[in-house]
């Protein structure tokens, strides 16, 4: 039987990002047809909560304990590394994480073939945005180091932060893990960018979501691999009553981490403000978590705005299917785009920016519209196309279901895609 060991720096369960749900469903996938699975996750707790495992899975789980001072590039390589070879796999599926990813790859390349999963710009970009000054930044980690260093860390801000870590310092503050992350790997020195490379050439084969991607790191290995997420179509699917305006007034739904600017809510609130002042008959739901409300939630305490935990990820489906129409308004390089594929599953039209993986899922007049990042105009006229038109909005969620089960159906991920990299 054939083994696969799958190693994740951020996993957790219930998930609060696409990366856990990617690996779930791939060693659940692989292990459905008789692999010899294991996930090995740290268990690490401080600013992040890695590896803690609230709901039962399908596959055994290795937790691997740390603190702020042992996560770090000598002792987590060892730990995790050590522990992977007494499993002796006969692969290594690498998933998520950040700047610790390099040392722990080129340590068990030399004894098991690596499959390196890029999720979004992880170690390209220390903020994992590749996003600068309201758009698309041109350098990149292995480019330019210095210059990476100056826009995170201006006037001395790295040594402040590692005092900071030091001193267990709290800060309300999600990327704070990133952080840390990136001083513990010591990816601050000068040979950090050649330590990536070498990784990076040490791996057997890369897959990531898009030509973007592909086309940076496109030198250093010659296997890479454009592999998109699935999304469980038997979960998500459209409503049962074949009713396609769910309530007296259309709704609008924009899911994902809407506190994260790149996400385009100031872009998606302004048009929702504007059209709403022409007209009173839709509302719209958001998911949210306690960073939003603090930012956003008194001015959205109106009968126009449904807010839900974006954490809760089992209520998504249920959303999904009291929604009639699904925006996603990135502004940034949206390596995917998971949140327009579950809508198409679910049968809902979509309108996403014209940006990254979302420009390759949606089907410009056929699933969906898409618009220019932070072009108002445009998405008012979308959003009211699809507002006035029930047989549209009908026809195009038809679409984007069939596209959803031709192409994005888990099984046929797993099948078509995953199978043959361990063969």
């Amino acid at each position: 039987m054939t083994k696969i060991a799958f190693i994740d720096l951020v996993f957790r369960w219930p998930p609060t990002g696409g990366s856990s749900v990617d690996i779930k469903n791939i060693a659940s996938g692989l292990q459905k047809r008789g692999f010899d699975v294991k996930l090995f996750v740290p268990l690490f707790q401080e600013y992040y909560p890695r590896g803690v495992i609230n709901e039962e899975l399908p596959f055994p789980i290795i937790k691997i304990p740390f603190n702020r001072f042992s996560f770090n590039f000598s002792t987590a390589t060892k730990r995790i590394a050590k522990a992977v070879e007494d499993y002796k796999p006969d692969y290594v599926f690498f998933g998520d994480g950040y700047y610790l990813k390099p040392y722990i790859v080129s340590r068990l390349a030399k004894n098991f073939p690596v499959i390196w999963r890029f999720y979004a710009y992880e170690i390209l970009c220390i903020m994992y945005r590749l996003y600068k000054e309201n758009e698309l930044c041109r350098n990149n980690f292995l480019l330019d180091q210095k210059e990476c260093l100056q826009c995170q860390f201006p006037d001395l801000g790295m040594y402040k932060e590692i005092f900071k870590i030091i001193l267990n310092y709290k800060l309300d503050d999600s990327d704070f893990h990133h952080k840390h992350e990136f001083l513990f790997s010591l990816a601050f020195k000068s040979s950090y960018a050649e330590i990536v490379k070498q990784a990076l050439k040490d791996s057997k084969t890369i897959v990531v979501y898009n030509e973007f991607i592909k086309g940076i790191i496109n030198n250093y290995n010659p296997d890479i691999r454009i592999i998109l997420s699935g999304v469980d179509t038997k979960t998500f699917h459209p409503n049962p009553n074949g009713n396609y305006k769910k309530s007296d007034r259309t709704t609008v739904f924009a899911p994902g981490r809407m506190v994260d600017l790149v996400k385009g809510f100031p872009f998606f609130e302004t048009a929702i403000k504007l059209l709403s002042l022409k007209r009173d008959d839709f509302k719209v739901l958001l998911t949210s978590n306690d960073s939003f409300i603090k930012f956003h939630g008194l001015r959205l305490r109106t009968d126009d705005f449904v807010l839900f935990d974006w954490k809760d990820q089992a209520s998504l489906p249920e959303i999904y299917s009291k929604s009639d129409i699904c925006v996603v308004p990135s502004v940034w390089q949206e390596p995917l785009g998971i949140m327009a594929i579950e809508a198409m599953s679910s049968g809902i039209p979509v309108i996403a920016t014209r940006v990254g993986g979302l420009q390759s899922a949606i089907e410009d007049g056929i699933t969906g519209f898409l618009v220019d990042p932070g072009n108002i105009t445009q998405l008012i006229d979308r959003l009211e196309t699809l507002m006035d038109d029930t047989n549209l909005r009908k026809k195009m969620g038809e679409a984007g279901r069939e596209r959803a089960l031709k192409e994005y159906d888990w099984d046929l991920i797993i099948e078509n895609n995953y199978l043959p990299l361990f063969v």
